[in-house]
């Protein structure tokens, strides 16, 4: 197998509760909070704007036994996979290695709203980061979740949505 474009962060604890809160202890201090407190916003390489909630872990961390059926509930534990590559995220936000494709996508929310998503995915990686789009413009995009995918999953995001760009690293 080809190496990655990004090193996978493997962390210790003696069990599984005390993993997970070394990785929310990640997540919170790479991309929620900086050190005085202050909440972080990431831009990407067109200046657009994303921030990350520290509710957003739990959804983006753990995996659904079936994604088709699921509604978006994941009843699988928090993911191995997922949290080895939660710094992933920072480096597809700057584009700092691969072939990034942006999508975007109109879907229904819980609530019967339509919502706009943007949809970055890594070719190389097949690595994808999901974004809600802001409702006020001078707003950052609201971190989703981020995971590899298989092919099935990026045939329906290829499908369901708009291709608005396709970037390499420099």
């Amino acid at each position: 197998m080809a190496e990655s474009l990004w090193p996978q962060l493997r962390l210790k604890a003696d069990s599984e509760e005390e993993l997970v809160e070394k990785y929310r202890q990640v997540y919170l201090e790479t991309y929620v909070w900086d050190e005085q407190g202050n909440r972080r916003v990431f831009q990407d390489w067109t200046g657009c704007c994303y921030q990350f909630s520290p509710r957003a872990f739990d959804h983006a961390f753990t995996e659904s036994q079936n994604y088709r059926l699921s509604a978006g509930v994941h009843d699988s534990g928090y993911s191995k996979s997922r949290l080895r590559r939660i710094l992933w995220i920072k480096e597809v936000l700057s584009l700092s290695a691969g072939t990034v494709q942006r999508f975007s996508q109109t879907r229904k929310t819980d609530r019967g709203r339509q919502a706009k998503r943007r949809t970055l995915v890594v070719v190389e990686e097949r690595y994808v980061v999901v974004f809600n789009d802001p409702q006020q413009s001078d707003k950052p995009h609201q971190f989703v979740t981020a995971f590899a995918a298989d092919a099935s999953y990026l045939q329906k995001i290829k499908r369901e949505s708009f291709l608005a760009e396709t970037v390499k690293a420099r």
